[in-house]
Parts: structure tokens; sequence; C-alpha cells
């Protein structure tokens, strides 16, 4: 077992309560989730290597492509970091709660 994972993307401590604010500002401001979800997805970058490169299917057919400039890439996958992480604690704290407890702890 591995007893301390270093988070690389985890902000500064002078930075932390910014950030969790930010987060859980950013949820009730997007909206619905659901409505906006896609189903397929390509990751991929420009041919100079100046953006990195999305392009998101619908289930209603559209396609949204986006591309982000090379030097926000670094940020963006420290935030996608953490929010891959957020999820994980989530489904992790999801399936505890549905596991019966048993004996003493």
């Amino acid at each position: 077992m591995v007893d301390k994972i270093n988070k690389w993307w985890k902000a500064p401590p002078e930075f932390t309560d910014l950030v969790e604010r930010n987060r859980e500002a950013s949820k009730p401001q997007f909206g619905s989730f659901e409505e906006v979800a896609f189903h397929r997805y390509w990751l991929g970058c420009s041919e100079d290597g100046a953006y990195l490169a999305f392009q998101f299917h619908r289930p209603d057919g559209s396609i949204h492509r986006f591309a982000l400039p090379n030097e926000l890439v670094r940020q963006f996958f420290i935030e996608f970091a953490g929010s891959s992480d957020e999820i994980g604690e989530r489904h992790l704290a999801a399936a505890f709660a549905k596991v019966p407890a048993k004996g003493q702890a």
C-alpha cells in the first residue's frame, strides 16, 4: 500500500483556499452537466505544437472544436489532474458508503 502519493497538481498552501472556493463556485455556475455531456472526443495538437486541440461530439450529432494555446497547457493539466483526483475521491467515498460496517475499528 502506498503511504503517501505526491500529488504534483495540488495548489501551494497559500492558494489552497482560493482554488477550493473557485472549484466549488464553478459547479453551480456551470449548470447541468448531463445536458452538456459529450459521448465521443478527439484529442491532438496542431502540426507546429502551438495548440492542444479538442474535438467533442454531442449525442445530437453536433461537433465542438477548441484549441488551447501551448502556454496554457501546463495549467490545464494541473487543473485536469485536480478535477480527476476529486472524481476518484468521490467515487471511492461513494463505494465505502455502500459497504456495511463489520465489527469494531
